[in-house]
């Protein structure tokens, strides 16, 4: 038995890591090909089967070597997780000595700046916030980290804390009054220090776009990186390597403009009417999308930002000429505002380091302005505008980041480790390995140690509605058979949707169903956030959560506290998503086929996402449903499903009610 064998056996050291901890071939497997990666500081690309214990496997060897390690993990919970749990069992369990650290981004610490700045102006729209504010003047008076997921009493999603921390684009760095006080700079050298520093998928892809102020050095002093989740690895780059532009961002240019002009600048120029200039042109720049109203008869120049916006996103090169002729005449009145303030902020930066600060960041927004006006379209990226509930973004985005991301990988010598529940596609690695440039990585499977056909059912009916139907979920609701089957299930369920529509259609239908069963509880995302929907659903343990995509990965709820999932259709993306669309032109000039080369997969692997939510634990029983008959009917839906675990199958809903019936008995 090897050193590493004797790690993972039943009576080794990680046995008191876990309770009910036991050996699991597969992930021995995966631990000597990490620890052959990390001598040999080669790549690995790994795909580690649902119970494997991919977190064990990696650290294990890492806290095992010598050198400096960096961890990327796809969300801030899923950091605190390694660094508050699974790091410290590990460290005790080996009994080695090695410092660790975690860093987020740095609108995750405090700024006490400000904080202060905030705290004397004393200004609030809200009572709520104003009583957010004064728990958030409470907290930062103890706190040590500044990590504001350490501030109970007011949630992470509180707008207010945009008033008590600060963003690239408003941090004074060096210059601020707080330096040698400030978070950020703490953390950082705290992971400067530490030999595993554990960050996240988008600290990690904001690092290699941007090389952050000092930030940059963290990357070229690690020996190893592991992506955990690097599934979600890509989107999150390509992200990262676009360049963007919001309206809402320029609305906070012309209010720090507008609150430090008159504060340190009064005489330079009217700065009402500078200000003014930029949020009117920034409504009229919104208006350009379909869909938008001011509403209300409200002028243009009157609050422009605060009327919602419509969910939407548009490509450039899908827009007729007259409706081009109306984006380009809206962003030149954008960028001459911007122009306007930028020459007055230019004179008179010298008096102040918050000028000098908003004038660099005018500046930026000159030239992204710039980029998107005068890019030309054979360029190998794509122009989109995208809406959301309060603010239009600009984006300029790469849709191939091979090269990019290679650039990275080369600079220095070092292991790299890719590691995720799902990376391939029947098997092969293709997909991913092409995405990022990684076609010489060596790849492996690590097998589930779950007994799929023992202990879960995928049913697809034979009798569906249209799966472009958009009241899809209603429809296979209303079946009867299926609304017997939910019937029947003696469990929590799960409810995931392709759009944010088909959860609303959902929940107007389980909310009608929930008052004849007063022993479920309905849980809605969007309705309370969601760590608290998934901590509610798994202690109620008969209750039904309905949610999109957020809630097909990074959700673990074994035991019969989650019995059934059903999904209402392929996930497929939509066609007309202008990076998609971009991807797909791409390939077509390379005489390949877009469906086959993007879509499928993708959709493969989201899918095997949310269905990997059912079977957690050797213990775990249950229900997949899939609405979609494209699954069953099709060969590229045949395809799909090779790629999920292996599931007993049936196309007869009778046939699981019986099996669930007699899973309640076991």
């Amino acid at each position: 038995m090897s050193p590493l064998e004797q790690l993972f056996d039943s009576s080794g050291p990680l046995s008191r890591a876990a309770p009910g901890y036991r050996t699991r071939s597969g992930q021995i497997l995966l631990a000597q090909a990490i620890e052959d990666t990390i001598g040999s500081r080669t790549i690995l690309v790994a795909e580690a089967g649902t119970g494997v214990g991919k977190t064990f496997a990696y650290l294990a060897p890492l806290l095992q070597t010598q050198g400096k390690a960096l961890i990327s993990t796809a969300t801030r919970h899923l950091q605190d997780q390694l660094f508050l749990r699974d790091l410290p069992r590990l460290k005790s369990a080996l009994g080695v000595s090695a410092q660790i650290s975690v860093l987020k981004g740095r609108s995750n610490y405090l700024c006490l700046y400000r904080l202060e700045q905030h705290k004397e102006e004393g200004r609030f729209g809200r009572r709520e916030d104003a009583q957010a504010f004064t728990e958030i003047v409470r907290f930062a008076s103890h706190t040590t980290t500044g990590d504001i997921s350490e501030c109970v009493a007011v949630s992470e999603s509180a707008a207010v804390w945009a008033q008590a921390t600060s963003t690239r684009e408003n941090c004074l760095g060096q210059n601020c009054p707080r330096v040698n006080d400030c978070h950020v700079m703490a953390a950082r050298k705290r992971a400067a220090e530490a030999d595993i520093v554990v960050v996240n998928h988008h600290l990690l892809c904001a690092d290699m776009a941007l090389r952050d102020e000092g930030f940059g050095e963290l990357l070229p002093t690690v020996d190893y990186v592991v992506i955990d989740e690097a599934h979600a690895l890509a989107d999150i780059a390509t992200q990262f390597f676009s360049q963007s532009l919001s309206t809402q961002l320029l609305g906070h240019l012309a209010r720090d403009s507008l609150a430090i002009g008159l504060q340190h600048a009064r005489d330079a120029a009217s700065w009402p009417d500078l200000c003014g200039a930029i949020e009117k042109a920034a409504a009229e720049l919104r208006l350009c999308m379909p869909g938008a109203a001011l509403g209300g008869g409200m002028q243009a120049n009157v609050k422009p930002n605060t009327q919602p916006l419509t969910n939407r996103r548009i490509g450039w090169d899908s827009l007729d000429q007259a409706s081009k002729t109306r984006w380009q005449e809206a962003l030149n009145a954008v960028t001459d505002s911007v122009i306007a303030i930028n020459q007055v902020l230019e004179v008179n930066a010298s008096r102040h380091l918050e000028l000098a600060q908003l004038h660099a960041l005018s500046q930026e927004m000159i030239s992204r302005l710039g980029m998107f006006c005068e890019q030309d379209s054979d360029a190998p990226v794509v122009r989109w505008m995208e809406s959301s509930r309060y603010a239009l973004t600009l984006h300029i985005t790469p849709y191939d980041i091979r090269d990019k991301f290679q650039q990275e990988i080369v600079k220095h010598q070092r292991a790299w480790i890719f590691v995720s529940a799902t990376l391939a596609i029947g098997g092969s690695f293709a997909h991913f390995l092409e995405r990022l440039g990684l076609e010489e990585a060596r790849t492996l499977i690590a097998p589930s140690p779950f007994d799929f056909q023992a202990q879960g059912l995928l049913l697809v009916p034979e009798k569906l509605p249209d799966p472009k139907a958009p009241n899809l979920i209603t429809q296979l609701l209303d079946q009867p058979e299926i609304a017997d089957l939910i019937n029947t299930v003696g469990g929590g369920i799960f409810i995931l949707c392709t759009s944010h529509r088909s959860v609303g259609h959902a929940r107007d239908w389980m909310g009608r169903w929930v008052i004849e069963h007063p022993d479920r509880r309905l849980l809605v995302q969007g309705e309370i956030p969601r760590h608290q929907l998934i901590e509610e659903f798994r202690a109620h343990g008969n209750a039904i959560l309905i949610g999109s995509h957020s809630f097909w990965e990074g959700v673990d709820v074994p035991g019969d506290a989650l019995v059934m999932v059903l999904i209402d259709k392929l996930p497929f993306a939509p066609p007309d998503d202008p990076i998609l669309e971009a991807r797909a032109r791409w390939l077509e000039r390379q005489g390949r086929d877009a469906f086959t080369s993007i879509q499928l997969p993708e959709a493969a692997i989201q899918l095997k996402q949310g269905v990997g939510r059912l079977i957690r634990s050797e213990s775990d029983r249950g229900l997949v449903v899939i609405g979609d008959r494209r699954l069953a009917d099709t060969p590229y839906g045949r395809r799909i499903i090779r790629s999920l675990p292996d599931f007993k199958r049936t196309r007869c809903v009778e046939e699981a009610k019986v099996w669930l019936k007699a899973l309640a008995r076991v």
